[in-house]
């Protein structure tokens, strides 16, 4: 499948392509320049789109610029920074990137006149959310075809819906927070194989959290963690949801030493984290 990303953030193809490319989805970038208005892509990426794209993922800002006066209203759709930005192809999934409250841009997508199923995306986003936002909007692949495809994903007592984000753990409905919701689909969809650290960055964490591919961690680089831990942070936040709802006696529930079969989410020193169950 392939996305048509139109952004002027360099840092989302920088960090979306990996991860996507990865979930068997093609992101092909127009980057236009203020200076220029030349389209341009970053290395590793394909400049331009020729085929028909299957979703087009674009910054707001590019297909309804502010208005001068400040005012929330939009400009013309099909506008970009330099005002002959390609227009939006038709009968495809919209996802829009902003960054106000969806309340405040709702406005100015309804009076750019953009498609009433497009769907709002707050930068910065992990790549799970831009997918959850693809899935949302309609994109769909066959059965079995990564985490685009129709299913749900079960591993021992561990039930999750990707469509509608449910999930359950011996019948009993899990509360998780987006961020949760996200890491518990990427370890069932890898049940039993080790997910490494950096994919759990790349997929669960937002792009300004994230480093950049090949970018120095220091902790004066633009594109440094928020903190070192927060991928530990994240899967201990996941590991207590799943306690809680644990059967009495089960792997993982609380003050339990028990060896009944369930799942248990195992922990990979110096590598990852892995979901498995007896």
């Amino acid at each position: 499948m392939l996305i048509l990303l139109r952004t002027a953030d360099a840092r989302i193809a920088a960090h979306m392509t990996a991860p996507l490319a990865e979930a068997g989805l093609r992101l092909v970038v127009e980057m236009p320049t203020v200076a220029d208005a030349r389209m341009q892509a970053p290395e590793g990426t394909a400049p331009m789109v020729h085929p028909e794209p299957d979703a087009l993922v674009a910054d707001l800002d590019l297909l309804a610029p502010p208005s001068p006066d400040g005012g929330p209203d939009g400009g013309p759709v099909g506008k970009g920074l330099s005002g002959d930005a390609p227009g939006i192809p038709p009968g495809i999934p919209l996802i829009l990137l902003h960054t106000a409250t969806a309340r405040q841009e709702s406005r100015r997508v309804r009076a750019a006149g953009l498609p009433a199923s497009a769907r709002l995306l707050r930068a910065p986003f992990a790549a799970g959310a831009l997918v959850t936002a693809l899935r949302a909007a309609g994109l769909a692949a066959p059965p079995g075809r990564g985490p685009l495809a129709a299913g749900v994903l079960a591993l021992g007592d561990i039930v999750f819906d990707p469509v509608t984000g449910r999930a359950t753990r011996d019948f009993r409905p899990l509360s998780l927070h987006p961020q949760e919701r996200l890491l518990l689909e990427l370890l069932l969809r890898r049940a039993g194989s080790v997910v490494h650290r950096t994919d759990i960055a790349h997929w669960c964490l937002d792009y300004a959290a994230t480093p950049a591919p090949h970018a120095p961690h220091s902790p004066h680089s633009p594109h440094s963690p928020h903190s070192p831990h927060s991928v530990d942070v994240l899967v201990s936040r996941l590991r207590r949801t799943l306690a809680r709802a644990a059967s009495p006696g089960s792997p993982g529930s609380p003050g339990s030493h028990s060896r009944t079969v369930g799942t248990r989410l195992r922990t990979v020193r110096g590598v990852g984290y892995r979901l498995e169950t007896d």
